[in-house]
């Protein structure tokens, strides 16, 4: 099988649907380049990231992680590779309202990875909290009312990971990857932990195929991804693209060497008229989620100007961290 086929698997493209000629021919030019990386690579990916994790745990003397295990490949992979690190890891299902398959695979990857695992069902807590917000009815189904009761569950779950992680002298482990990073596909002071190990890696090939070299099983490998929270049938149900769509378009945009302008982007990609409006959709997706990436934002004091400037040098050059 060769890598371009991997790819189309791993990223489950060819359950999907076909690419077009553009987004086919620009993911042929990403391998030739070297940006979707083969086996080998992917592998010596894998070793550098454990050894990372490693000298975090012997920097800080810190070797327990909580991570939350959704019966996604994001959580499953960040989890095992915590434990290849030699780290102990807990592994914690949480479901609210949550669909049993997915509850199901979060506790098969935990017995599979052999971690220490907690089940704690929020959903009696989580509609306390529903009944607690007086502003708005949220219990109105409307789109705008799904993402709330989303948020809300995303919050309330990192709460019980950052006390499970207090009580065991540990951290939480984030389990983002670069494509959400790029989508805006989390909540803000929900579902971001202290140590991401996998925030660099694509959705549509390191991800999937990394956890499977690391003993993710199957089920989670190959599963529809979904956010957890019932906001839609799955995460490309909600963009309109595929990730391997998005993913492409993410890292052709990574390898500007020069300033392109916003409304000129499409012409520099070559995009044929046929493509425009899935490719514009992508654009406007990283675009609106940038203030994401950039929180907190921080006002510069009006006479101090490099105080920032100056806490930074002391992490760096006293504390060294």
């Amino acid at each position: 099988m060769t890598l371009k086929q991997e790819i189309l698997r791993y990223s489950r493209q060819e359950n999907i649907g076909p690419l077009t000629n553009w987004f086919e021919s620009s993911l042929e030019q990403l391998i030739d380049e070297q940006v979707y990386t083969d086996l080998n690579q992917l592998e010596d990916t894998g070793k550098k990231l454990i050894s990372g994790l490693i000298s975090y745990g012997k920097k800080y003397n810190i070797h327990n992680a909580v991570v939350g295990m959704s019966g996604g490949v994001d959580s499953a992979l960040t989890a095992a590779l915590f434990k290849t690190a030699g780290w102990s890891v807990t592994g914690v299902t949480m479901p609210i309202h949550q669909k049993k398959e997915e509850t199901d695979r979060g506790i098969e990857a935990c017995k599979s990875l052999r971690l220490d695992h907690m089940h704690i069902d929020l959903t009696e807590q989580f509609e306390n909290l529903l009944a607690s917000v007086r502003d708005y009815d949220l219990t109105i189904d409307e789109p705008q009312n799904s993402i709330r009761r989303g948020n809300l569950r995303v919050r309330s779950r990192m709460i019980t990971l950052y006390n499970i992680a207090s009580m065991n002298r540990g951290l939480v482990g984030s389990t983002d990857n670069f494509s959400e990073l790029a989508a805006g596909f989390w909540t803000l002071h929900g579902d971001v932990g202290d140590l991401a190990p996998i925030q660099s890696l694509n959705k549509s090939w390191e991800v999937p195929k990394l956890a499977e070299l690391y003993g993710v099983p199957e089920s989670t490998v190959f599963a529809t991804p979904t956010d957890g929270l019932g906001i839609s049938n799955g995460d490309e149900d909600q963009f309109g693209f595929s990730y391997l769509e998005f993913d492409i378009v993410l890292l052709k945009l990574c390898q500007l060497e020069r300033t392109v302008n916003r409304n000129s982007l499409i012409e520099y990609l070559e995009v044929p008229a046929s493509d425009q409006a899935k490719v514009n959709k992508i654009l406007d997706r990283i675009k609106s989620s940038s203030f994401k990436r950039r929180n907190p934002y921080n006002l510069e004091h009006p006479q101090q100007k490099n105080i920032y400037l100056g806490l930074s040098n002391l992490d760096t050059s006293v504390w060294n961290v």
